[in-house]
């Protein structure tokens, strides 16, 4: 190997899920030949980052292209865990990452966090479904609808793959649950929570009773943040190891799951914690209005797939690389009473 340090562009230092994948990243062996840094919004944020942690960052956001091009361009590894549904965006980071290639001869590795939103089949809290996703198949993946959640990035990305000018990995975590631990979170550089279990129990503080969308039968998975982070670094290091050996492009999706869960059964769970913290009338979950579904969750259609769909995946080409998730559905149940009195607390303050 060369004795010049390898480039790495991090996308998402800061964030709930991001901030634990840049603080294991730190403590990798590979680190240790690798410069790292992080494009961040926050200047006391990006202060920690230097200060405390020793990353390199430059200030600014996603939506400066230009930027985050010519970021691209000087890196040959990026792990992007920022928004899964900006394309423009995804095409500036895909135009520097093929300067790079032209200039270097060598395809970047792009790191890139998508959602099992992908498999979302729009059941609108309707039914269950025994459809289910292999990450070791390519064709379930590709058998997925172009204009599904997520799948535009997804599929530009793997389209400069297959040009050659990048080498693609994209990890798709389902609904992550669990509270932040860590330097990072200790020192204030890491967001507190995640999306949808959140959303939920902020839409029953708000609406004085948790909602549940329909019957709340579809069925979603669910990984541990902790769990999800080490899915990184575990593909971080098999291609360190030998990139040769690790599937990209078409065939580079890795599933990060370890559990199911009806949208009903977490309703009623967030439901049972809210009533017994005082925030709820009832233990028991009341169905949204079609109408109300903007006004909590930002749209009617994410209220419906975020909350309401299918989207049952199977992580054996993650399990491949050597990834060992330990957390449970029991886990999962245990952090929402923590989680709502977390927010409950924000909210009164």
């Amino acid at each position: 190997m060369s004795s010049t340090k390898t480039q790495i562009l991090f996308l998402g230092a800061t964030g709930y899920l991001g901030g634990a994948v840049l603080e294991r990243l730190l403590k990798h062996s590979g680190a240790n030949n690798s410069d790292i840094t992080a494009l961040v919004r926050s200047p006391a944020k990006a202060k920690i980052l230097e200060d405390k942690f020793g990353v390199r960052t430059v200030p600014g956001t996603i939506a400066e292209h230009d930027k985050v091009a010519q970021l691209a361009e000087k890196a040959d590894i990026v792990f992007s865990i920022v928004d899964a549904d900006d394309v423009t965006f995804i095409s500036a980071l895909l135009r520097g990452l093929k300067a790079r290639k032209v200039k270097t001869g060598v395809a970047p590795i792009l790191i890139h966090t998508s959602g099992t939103a992908i498999l979302n089949d729009e059941a609108k809290g309707a039914h269950a479904s025994d459809k289910i996703y292999h990450d070791s198949r390519p064709e379930d993946i590709e058998s997925v609808p172009d204009n599904a959640l997520h799948r535009p990035v997804d599929l530009a990305i793997v389209k400069a793959d297959s040009e050659g000018s990048v080498r693609s990995y994209i990890i798709v975590p389902p609904t992550i649950y669990g509270a932040p631990t860590g330097e990072f979170f200790d020192a204030g550089v890491r967001n507190a929570h995640s999306i949808q279990i959140p959303a939920l129990i902020k839409s029953g503080i708000a609406r004085g009773q948790t909602g549940v969308v329909g019957s709340g039968k579809p069925i979603w998975n669910n990984a541990h943040v902790d769990d999800v982070a080490d899915l990184y670094i575990v593909l971080y290091g098999a291609l360190l190891k030998d990139a040769s050996a690790v599937p990209h492009g078409r065939a580079g999706f890795f599933i990060a799951e370890n559990g199911e869960h009806t949208w009903a059964e977490l309703s009623a769970a967030v439901a049972r914690a809210l009533f017994e913290l005082g925030a709820n009338a009832s233990p028991e979950p009341r169905p949204f209005a079609r109408e109300e579904l903007p006004t909590y969750f930002g749209s009617e259609a994410f209220g419906y797939v975020g909350f309401g769909a299918n989207a049952r995946g199977r992580g054996e080409q993650a399990r491949a690389l050597g990834w060992a998730p330990k957390y449970t559905e029991k886990d999962l149940y245990a952090s929402i009473k923590p989680e709502a009195q977390s927010l409950l607390q924000e909210v009164k303050a």
